[in-house]
């Protein structure tokens, strides 16, 4: 019986403190979306007082249509963790091009709705990102090569001619490409 409690005891305060060691944290830029986990002392971090310039490439989404582009949640998560660590938002310039499979998760919730019957479960993750005051772009050629038309986009997301029109204006301009496809 002794032996029984003492596994037991072991068992429920080494899940507590697993549970603790793994929790996500939320915001603080997007409280809704991009949680994180702590990391404690880090041998790696941005300068805080440099202002970086990060074009992320969002080509690809996944299997359940349901969810959320966890490429597009990357954005969020990335917005928090450098905050948690003491990066100002006004010092990370953030661009997001879509394009192949991604390009349905900019359509606004009406034509959402009409294509797959469901509501678009990426719009308020877009909305909090523009209002972050990254600039979201769709390409263009994606876009009409899907049949959609202008007024199926989403009004916080702008058309580039193409994701390459946007990969080679951004990085000229000094952005640093991000892919996680």
């Amino acid at each position: 019986m002794r032996k029984y409690i003492t596994l037991c005891l072991t068992l429920f305060f080494t899940t507590i403190i697993y549970s603790q060691v793994n929790k996500t944290i939320k915001g603080p830029v997007i409280k809704d979306f991009g949680q994180v986990y702590k990391i404690k002392n880090p041998d790696l971090l941005l300068n805080k007082d440099k202002k970086y310039k990060v074009i992320f490439d969002v080509y690809s989404d996944g299997e359940n249509i349901k969810e959320i582009n966890a490429s597009i949640n990357t954005i969020a998560r990335f917005l928090n963790m450098h905050a948690q660590n003491n990066i100002k938002p006004e010092n990370l310039n953030i661009v997001l091009i879509l394009h192949g499979a991604a390009t349905k998760n900019v359509l606004s919730e009406k034509a959402f709705k009409r294509e797959f019957n469901i509501s678009n479960p990426n719009i308020d993750l877009i909305k909090a990102l523009k209002k972050e005051n990254v600039q979201i772009y769709v390409c263009g050629q994606s876009f009409a090569y899907k049949g959609y038309k202008r007024n199926n986009l989403s009004k916080d997301v702008k058309l580039s001619l193409s994701a390459l029109t946007a990969l080679v204006k951004f990085q000229s301009e000094g952005y640093q490409l991000i892919t996680f496809n």
